[in-house]
């Protein structure tokens, strides 16, 4: 069995990255998402046998080990599920032609033609950067104000990859899934 997810990892400004955790470090407590671990997520698929992620990868495998060109930026902070009770803390993905939400798309329907279900919710791009345990809710909310139109940068091009999400005693590390591991 292996926790996986189908994603891509994305690069931010490090330096924005850091003030933003300098920022918000007194008004959150939770877990910070590693740089290297940023990613947009199009479908979690959670504990699966080995197998079965064979099947996944022949599903999706015309998305798989391409460069995807596309224009993307990462502008401003959102929270999920409201502003009132913020649970995750994520960077914004702007994609004005669409193109992760066609990638979204390809996915759950390839996906749903091997017997998993799709999304109920909407596709919403984004780069979860703190899983939110506890906020001073009305700084917080001030200072996300603050973030609206700060850049954390942009990408021309991503791998959509089947990612492997290992929990350490130090927190979660995801990896692109090496299928030579598997039997």
């Amino acid at each position: 069995m292996k926790r996986i997810f189908i994603g891509s990892f994305v690069n931010i400004d490090k330096k924005i990255y850091l003030s933003l955790k300098k920022d918000f470090g007194g008004l959150i407590v939770g877990r910070w998402s590693p740089l290297e671990n940023l990613h947009i997520t199009f479908k979690f698929i959670g504990n699966i046998e080995e197998e079965k992620i064979l099947k996944i990868r022949d599903c999706i495998s015309p998305l798989l080990d391409k460069n995807i060109e596309l224009s993307i930026r990462f502008k401003g902070l959102g929270v999920f599920p409201t502003l009132e009770s913020p649970k995750i803390l994520y960077i914004k993905v702007e994609d004005d032609d669409g193109v992760l939400k066609n990638i979204n798309s390809f996915i759950e329907n390839s996906l749903n033609e091997i017997g998993f279900k799709k999304e109920i919710k909407p596709f919403i791009p984004h780069i979860t950067v703190n899983r939110i345990k506890e906020t001073k809710l009305n700084q917080f909310i001030e200072k996300l104000k603050k973030y609206q139109n700060i850049s954390f940068g942009a990408e021309k091009n991503i791998n959509v990859d089947i990612i492997e999400s290992l929990t350490l005693p130090t927190g979660a590390v995801y990896k692109k899934l090496d299928f030579g591991e598997i039997r």
